[in-house]
C-alpha cells in the first residue's frame, strides 16, 4: 500500500508538528474529520471538515460542522457553520444549525409567491438553537449563547445558474471563475478588536446578509469557515487552491481531504469548506 503524502506546507512552514492526543472530554463531541461528496446532475460537489492543529494538540473537539442536501433535480442546499471558539457548547450548535437548516429549508419561501424569506428562515434556525438550549445537557438547560455558531447557506439553482447566498457571522462564499477568486460578500473594513465581534446565532437574527451571484459552467463556488478563510488571505494559498480547484475535472474525494489539509504557519484552526462545481 502507497504512503500517503504529508499535508503540503504552504509559505512559511509552521513551528509545532500536530499530534493527536486523547479523545475530547465533552458533550456530543464532533469526529475529528468529515469527507462528503456527490455527482448530480450540473454540479459536482465536494465536502470537508477537519479538526485544527490547536484542537487536535489540546485534545479539544471540532467545533466547525458542514452539510449539503439535493432539494430536488435542480436545486442544492448547502450550509457551512463555525462555533465560537469561547463557548464551550459551541460545537452542538454548529451541528444543530446545520441540521437546522435542512428542517426548515421549507420556511425559506413564501407559500404563494414562492419568493426568498431569508430573515424568517433564520429565525427558525435560531428558535431551533434556542429550544436546543433549553433541553439542555442531561436534563438541564443551558444559556443560549453558549450555542453559539455563524452560519452561511448557499441555495444553488442549477436551473437559473444562479446560487442566493445567507449568512450570519464571517464565514465566507466565494467564487473561483477562470483562476480568479471573487469574495460574494462585501468585505468588510477592518476594525478595532473591540468593535469587531463576530456576529452568531441564536443572538443575531437581525444580522443576515443576502447575495445572489450568477454561475457560469467552469466556474466554482466556495463555502468556508474562517479556519479556510484566513489563510486564503495570502496570495500564494490562492494560487494554490486555485490551480487545484480550477481544473476541468473536479478532485476525489481523497485528493479532496489531503488538499484541505494543506499546512500554513499561524493557521491552525478548524477548517471547513464545501465546494460546488458547475458542469
Amino acid at each position: 500500500m502507497p504512503d500517503i503524502p504529508d499535508p503540503l506546507v504552504i509559505g512559511r512552514r509552521p513551528m509545532v508538528r500536530p499530534a493527536l492526543t486523547g479523545l475530547p472530554d465533552v458533550v456530543a463531541r464532533r469526529p475529528d474529520s468529515e469527507l462528503d461528496g456527490a455527482n448530480l446532475p450540473g454540479l459536482v460537489v465536494r465536502g470537508a471538515s477537519i479538526r485544527g492543529e490547536l484542537h487536535q494538540h489540546l485534545g479539544q473537539t471540532r467545533q466547525d460542522a458542514m452539510g449539503f442536501w439535493q432539494l430536488d433535480e435542480t436545486r442544492l442546499l448547502a450550509c457551512v457553520a463555525d462555533g465560537l471558539g469561547s463557548k464551550a457548547l459551541s460545537h452542538i450548535g454548529a451541528a444543530e444549525a446545520c441540521a437546522s437548516a435542512h428542517c426548515n429549508v421549507e420556511d425559506l419561501f413564501e407559500p404563494i409567491t414562492w419568493d426568498l424569506r431569508p430573515e424568517a428562515y433564520f429565525e427558525n434556525i435560531a428558535d431551533d438553537l434556542a429550544k436546543r438550549a433549553e433541553s439542555g445537557l442531561d436534563g438541564q438547560p443551558v444559556p443560549a449563547v453558549e450555542l453559539s455558531t455563524t452560519l452561511v447557506v448557499a441555495l444553488v439553482d442549477t436551473a437559473q445558474r444562479q446560487a442566493t447566498l445567507m449568512r450570519v457571522g464571517d464565514s465566507e462564499a466565494l467564487r473561483l471563475r477562470e483562476g480568479e477568486w471573487e469574495a460574494c460578500f462585501p468585505q468588510k473594513v477592518e476594525e478595532s478588536v473591540s468593535s469587531s465581534r463576530t456576529h452568531s446565532l441564536p443572538r443575531d437574527t437581525g444580522r443576515v446578509e443576502t447575495e445572489v451571484v450568477d454561475l457560469r459552467v467552469g466556474d466554482m463556488l466556495l463555502l468556508c469557515t474562517d479556519g479556510l478563510a484566513r489563510p486564503m488571505a495570502s496570495d500564494e494559498v490562492q494560487a494554490q487552491l486555485a490551480a487545484w480547484w480550477g481544473q476541468p475535472a473536479a478532485p476525489s474525494l481523497p485528493t479532496f481531504f489531503w488538499q484541505m489539509r494543506f499546512r500554513a504557519k499561524s493557521h491552525d484552526d478548524d477548517r471547513t469548506a464545501i465546494c460546488v462545481w458547475m458542469v
